[in-house]
């Protein structure tokens, strides 16, 4: 390595009032580690050099301080003092701008000259901008603490001398190894690893999350110094290279380490340097920035940012599993299982034994079974079958080997039948990813090697493809034990396999050019084919994964009341058994989009579509039963009136009015809903406004039902939303109803963040009041926006955020032009868009607002004033420029 900066010999000789001259020499010796670092230095050299600097820096200030305190300070320094480098910069791995962790090390004889020591080193380590943490103990105190605090038992185990005394320094180490880390191995590492669970819930319980923290998200730099600590504890073996050296972890694993600490380091470093300071989240705006750092350029099919973070996951990916299973090495084997491995361990078949709680494979026979795929999944098969773990060091060993075997040697009927039953459940989910993790799955699979640690940058995934996929097929799996509907569905599904299957291959197309279903297509026939399934199950298979998007879209834009929607619908999918197949795999998919986003609202609009669809494919649905379904909710709505003030026995004057709504909201909206709209069309008088507020607690929803006259007031439905954006509501959907006779009822399903499960009623009664206020025209829309604190503190979205795109659709409606939105949202987006409409002389007659994380698919069913579909070809451009550039104004606007 170069000559390190931090070995000049100015930094050893400072005194006091060199404060400024010491800031600026410090700025330049950094600087001129940022420009190696920026001239292709090691992620290694940069960490060392950092670490250089401030070893110069600190011991000289150490040694300074004693020469100038006199002979009490040179005697206590030589005999009963030293300086001591804890944590990370023990370690000799300090970042640009890591923290620093000092102990003063001292015996009672130096008791008195101490303070004033630690006065002189530390005071002008501060001034010049350190962020040093320090204390000051014996080695009593050191071994006494360690016994209590986990934290101080870690970081002296890394205690490396800098200064001062080594004959102490050589006393502290011996002990505290003989008294503290030779004891209670087991429970440490036990301790240790609970600590790391912590940290996973606090910074991602994935590897693959789109925005990790690189030092302690999952597969970060914190597992491995948890490696380091483990091998410290159980080996008295300090560094990774120890380890490698005494055989206690492979080569193969030893540079692969090192590989990833090496990617880690330097991704760390330009962080660190570009932030200046301790900048350990990767954002959205710094992985595309450091995707140019290290050379990615953007493909047809593949962002660089993309490229990227593929090598992130795969890094991290790997780094996790191999410290995680040297861990799992570390810790002893309880007394129960050493007397299990020495009894004969039961067989299963020929080749396999149960071992503990674990299933694993014969010595004499683990050569020939890592050598036939078969074999290989037969074992995954039974220890589905058995609900048994597979021994860490089988998994290991299978892991290595699966390079090595030919796709093609999979291609067989035994390797298929076992595929087969791992998917057909239970326990798919768990195999599957147990099989990925071996890297057999892509054997099997071989797109599944393409996606593996691909993320979407989109911001609308919160996992890569791989993980995604995997987790899909968990959520469906676990519909096993829903009570709802979902529930009920999943255990109607005949084929378990081909509904796994086909949630595990759904998004397995993406990184490449060509659109991600289509090559899910060709994947799915692959699939099929190694599977050895018909001709009907290979159609069942493709089309669920080709049109995996198909219901999602739908359900969530379109209205399923509209027979132009409902029937080409239904004929696409033909069969009650691929209906089923297809609302959980829309389900799953959404699920695992991230947490939180299947929605009981989401799920109540599939469901919808679902039960609308049912009939129409099952053969069960006819002409013949419209008017009893007619007299079934005019009886239900009858039933409910009399609880709303109406007149229970006016069927007549109910059927009048359900005759004034579209079917859409007779047979879409509940019985006791659609009551209390009509006593509130029963009690309105003219210029009057009535607001019907409810919450819904099995959707978790605040449903607004605004109740007036068409010609009351312009830009009905845009108030509204203006209103419900300044008080914070998100809406989830809006449906927009003119009655032939004038009267206006729009329904509004919101969501209000600030409540966790009902409001209480005086939140409902206000914004209830704001809402007629608006309408009366008493408050402007645009004064309570720039109020409004939601409005102002809206997120600001990076540098990197996707166009807005507006399509205006024609063809699927016979009475209405389609407006479709995709936009990443914020909040107060819904009034802009709707604005928008309104001063384009539209009226919005149904609305489906669909949000997916930070992405708004908002979708408007408009005619222009005198009720009729837009198709004049200019003004439909026209209509649609004007809508994107209004969002992309707003957008781009920034807030206070």
């Amino acid at each position: 390595m170069k000559s390190v900066p931090g070995h000049d010999s100015s930094l050893n000789v400072l005194g006091d009032g060199e404060v400024e001259s010491v800031g600026t020499m410090l700025a330049e010796h950094r600087r001129a580690i940022h420009q190696r670092l920026e001239d292709g230095a090691s992620g290694a050299e940069v960490v060392s050099a950092i670490t250089d600097l401030v070893d110069g820096l600190i011991a000289g200030r150490y040694r300074n301080a004693v020469r100038k305190g006199g002979e009490d300070f040179v005697l206590a320094s030589s005999q009963h003092c030293c300086l001591v480098a804890l944590g990370g910069y023990g370690r000799r791995e300090l970042a640009p701008h890591s923290d620093i962790d000092l102990m003063f090390l001292f015996r009672p004889e130096a008791d008195r000259v101490v303070p004033e020591l630690v006065r002189r080193v530390l005071h002008p380590l501060w001034d010049v901008g350190f962020q040093v943490g320090h204390s000051v103990r014996t080695i009593q105190d050191c071994v006494e603490l360690a016994a209590t605090d986990l934290t101080i038992r870690t970081s002296l185990m890394e205690a490396r001398f800098l200064a001062g005394s080594p004959e102490l320094f050589q006393e502290f180490h011996g002990k505290y190894f003989r008294k503290v880390v030779s004891k209670g191995t087991d429970a440490y590492l036990e301790r240790k690893l609970a600590e790391r669970r912590r940290e996973y819930e606090k910074f991602g319980e994935t590897v693959y999350l789109l925005e990790p923290n690189v030092k302690k998200s999952k597969g970060g730099l914190r597992d491995l110094h948890m490696l380091q600590w483990a091998g410290m504890a159980r080996f008295h073996a300090p560094t990774v290279r120890e380890l490698s050296d005494r055989g206690l972890i492979s080569r193969e694993d030893y540079a692969a380490l090192c590989d990833a600490r090496e990617f880690l380091w330097r991704v760390r470093a330009f962080m660190h340097f570009r932030a200046g300071m301790a900048q350990e989240i990767l954002t959205f705006d710094e992985q595309v920035w450091l995707a140019e750092k290290f050379g990615f350029r953007d493909k047809p099919n593949l962002l660089a940012v993309e490229q990227f973070m593929q090598q992130y996951y795969r890094h991290t990916m790997g780094l996790h599993e191999r410290c995680m299973r040297f861990v799992d090495r570390c810790r002893s084997v309880p007394f129960r299982q050493r007397l299990v491995r020495i009894l004969p361990a039961p067989r299963v078949e020929e080749d396999f034994v149960v071992i503990g709680d674990a299933l694993g494979v014969r010595a004499e026979r683990r050569t020939r079974v890592l050598n036939s795929p078969a074999r290989l999944l037969r074992l995954f098969d039974l220890a589905r079958e058995r609900r048994l773990a597979l021994d860490p060091s089988l998994l290991e060993d299978i892991h290595r080997h699966a390079g090595h075997l030919p796709g093609e040697a999979f291609r067989t009927p035994d390797v298929s039948r076992s595929f087969a039953r791992i998917l057909s459940g239970p326990g798919a989910a768990q195999t599957l990813q147990a099989m990925h993790r071996a890297s057999l799955l892509e054997k099997l699979i071989p797109a599944f090697a393409t996606v593996r640690g691909l993320m979407q940058f989109n911001q609308y995934h919160k996992y890569t493809v791989d993980e995604h996929s995997l987790l899909a097929v968990a959520k469906a799996e676990a519909l096993e034990q829903d009570q709802g509907m979902l529930g009920d569905v999943y255990r109607q599904i005949k084929r378990k396999d081909i509904l796994h299957l086909a949630v595990l291959l759904h998004d397995l197309g993406k990184g490449r050019e060509e659109d991600h279903c289509e090559v899910g297509r060709r994947i799915a026939e692959d699939a099929a084919a190694l599977l050895g399934f018909d001709e009907q199950e290979t159609r069942t298979l493709v089309f669920l994964v080709h049109r995996h998007l198909l219901m999602a879209h739908t359900a969530f834009r379109r209205d399923p009341y509209d027979e132009k929607v409902l029937l080409p619908f239904a004929r696409e999918v033909g069969t009650p058994e691929v209906l089923r197949k297809m609302l959980i795999l829309t389900a799953a998919d959404i699920a695992a989009v991230g947490p939180g986003m299947l929605t009981k609202w989401k799920e109540s609009l599939l469901i919808e579509l679902y039960l609308q669809t049912m009939p129409e494919v099952s053969g069960e649905r006819g002409t013949a039963d419209e008017p009893e379904r007619w007299k079934r909710v005019v009886s239900e709505v009858a039933q409910q009136a009399s609880l709303v003030g109406l007149n229970a026995a006016a069927s007549d004057w109910i059927e009048v009015q359900l005759r004034q709504f579209p079917l859409r909201y007779v047979y879409g909206t509940p019985p006791n809903r659609i009551a209390a709209h009509l006593a509130a069309i029963s009690r309105l008088k003219e210029g009057q406004v009535l607001v019907e507020a409810e919450f819904n607690p099995s959707l978790g929803t605040c449903e607004y039902a605004v109740v007036t006259f068409n010609d009351l007031i312009p830009g009905v439905f845009s108030k509204i939303a203006g209103v419900m954006a300044a008080s914070g509501l998100q809406i989830l959907d809006a449906q927009i109803l003119t009655r032939h006779d004038g009267v206006v009822v729009d329904t509004f399903q919101a969501a209000d963040p600030d409540y966790n499960g009902a409001p209480p009623p005086e939140r409902l009664q206000a914004i209830s009041r704001t809402i007629v206020a608006a309408l009366k025209g008493e408050v402007r829309i645009d004064e309570l926006m720039r109020r409004s604190a939601r409005i102002s503190s809206s997120r600001l979205f990076p540098s990197n955020r996707q166009p807005t795109e507006v399509r205006l659709d024609n063809e699927t409606s016979d009475r209405f032009t389609i407006i479709d939105v995709f936009a990443d949202d914020r909040q107060g987006l819904l009034y802009v868009i709707t604005n928008a409409i309104f001063r384009l002389n539209l009226s919005v007659h149904a609305a489906r607002i669909s949000t997916r994380l930070d992405q708004v698919a908002d979708v408007f069913y408009v005619t222009d004033l005198q009720g009729r579909k837009i198709e004049d070809h200019a003004r439909l451009e026209a209509i649609r420029a004007a809508v994107e550039a209004e969002i992309e104004a707003f957008l781009s606007k920034k807030v206070a």
